[in-house]
């Protein structure tokens, strides 16, 4: 019981994650974009295809995926002219074992729905991973984009800190935890972003479907960080860089 009430207590400062949320919600508007909010997977689908050319992954696809409103919801920015530049989708899972051990075979499935093939090299990752101790209500963060020709003004950081302080207050998780390129993860993106935490090789896959590396990272952000992370917003002023 006293595990389940830590696990589940509530923001020790919720006072301030709501007025940082408002700043970063604000600072979006003077840019003079409009944000997006919603839970319908289908239209993000369909926004997805027209501006890529391809379909959100399998946890945001609404064909193989459960996708509440209580359970998910994305977001995106788009300009006075009605141009979408930006897009993000969180999901919460509640997760009666570990990430560890919930995730390969979990996204495996998934991908199997959709008759797409992943074959791991490894069946789980690294011993002594982060993802070994993660449990309860878990956060997965994906379709993280933005426009090639908006990315130099740094909106990736108040954008993709929103979604995580979202997230926060609606579903209060043990964590939130993404999945990362080589590259996104070695230029510090996901640490601007608001991660604390991040591995490589959480995913190492021996066949894989078009897009996806073959040694993934996790980055992780357990709910003490993210309630740092507003309290540090609240008190230091922000210089965001291209993330």
């Amino acid at each position: 019981m006293a595990e389940c009430e830590t696990a589940y207590r509530g923001l020790q400062d919720p006072l301030t994650v709501a007025k940082v949320i408002a700043a970063l919600e604000a600072e979006i508007g003077l840019r003079g974009l409009t944000l997006e909010i919603s839970a319908d997977f289908a239209a993000m689908n369909q926004r997805k295809l027209s501006l890529l050319q391809e379909r959100c992954g399998p946890f945001h696809d609404p064909e193989v995926s459960a996708l509440r409103g209580d359970r998910a919801f994305w977001m995106a920015l788009v300009t006075p002219g009605g141009q979408t530049i930006a897009l993000q989708a969180f999901r919460m899972d509640i997760i009666d074992v570990s990430l560890a051990d919930w995730a390969p075979s979990y996204t495996i499935g998934l991908y199997m729905r959709r008759q797409e093939l992943l074959v791991p090299a490894h069946t789980a990752p690294p011993a002594n991973s982060i993802a070994e101790r993660l449990r309860g209500r878990l956060v997965y963060h994906g379709e993280l984009w933005i426009d090639p020709s908006h990315r130099k003004q740094g909106l990736a950081v108040p954008f993709g800190r929103l979604g995580l302080l979202l997230s926060l207050v609606k579903w209060q998780p043990a964590a939130i935890w993404a999945l990362a390129s080589q590259s996104m993860a070695m230029r510090g993106g996901m640490m601007r972003l608001g991660y604390s935490h991040q591995e490589r090789g959480f995913f190492r896959w021996q066949m894989m479907s078009g897009g996806i590396d073959g040694v993934e990272w996790i980055a992780v952000a357990e709910r003490q960080a993210l309630e740092q992370l507003a309290a540090e917003i609240a008190t230091t002023p922000q210089q965001y860089q291209p993330a």
